[in-house]
């Protein structure tokens, strides 16, 4: 990423009706501390801790009040990169589609997908666009044009750039996934 690109870049906290979205590591390391867990579903947590496929994707908070993952957007013509700014082994990393799976998740070094911004009204938004309050987006994979949509598999939820209906019928279809951007950081703002 060029250092220009980086001077035009904001940060931002993501949310689906309500509730962050994080890093599917975060939200194991919550659930590890609840005291009622059985032992079976500790075991599940850590092994899902222990997998980095698991770990890396990008999911929803188990609770509202659960910090979000920030995100840093970095500006390339009228598409983004996106990058998990968090202390860690994925911090730093930007977000990919996997090709096969179509599963969101954080890069573990590699380059990172692009993504554009549609908001109500504007096909390929940029930071001016978003104005100053939270407002609803969806985000757009540039790798197949899709937008990204919520799935559930066993109970886990992720986000991924292909339509979960695995059915084929018209009448399982789902909507793409409306989030809400509230902005951090501004651009040229310096972030910790």
């Amino acid at each position: 990423m060029s250092l220009e690109n980086q001077s035009n870049a904001f940060t931002a906290n993501l949310y689906v009706k309500g509730i962050p979205v994080v890093l599917n590591q975060q939200r194991l390391k919550v659930r590890q501390l609840d005291p009622r867990m059985t032992r079976r579903e500790r075991l599940d947590v850590e092994v899902a801790l222990a997998s980095n496929d698991s770990a890396s994707t990008l999911t929803l908070a188990d609770h509202e009040d659960d910090k979000p993952l920030l995100l840093k957007f970095v500006p390339k013509a009228d598409k983004y990169e996106i990058v998990a700014v968090l202390r860690g082994v994925y911090g730093g990393n930007s977000l990919k589609v996997n090709p096969e799976t179509h599963h969101l998740y954080v890069s573990n070094g590699s380059q990172g997908s692009e993504f554009s911004i549609c908001k109500y009204g504007v096909e390929r938004a940029v930071f001016d666009d978003l104005g100053n309050g939270p407002v609803y987006i969806q985000l757009v994979s540039e790798l197949n044009g899709r937008p990204l949509y919520l799935a559930g598999d066993k109970g886990d939820l992720h986000f991924k750039d292909v339509n979960p209906n695995n059915t084929k019928h018209d009448a399982y279809n789902n909507e793409p996934v409306n989030f809400v951007i509230k902005i951090v950081g501004k651009p040229g703002e310096e972030r910790a």
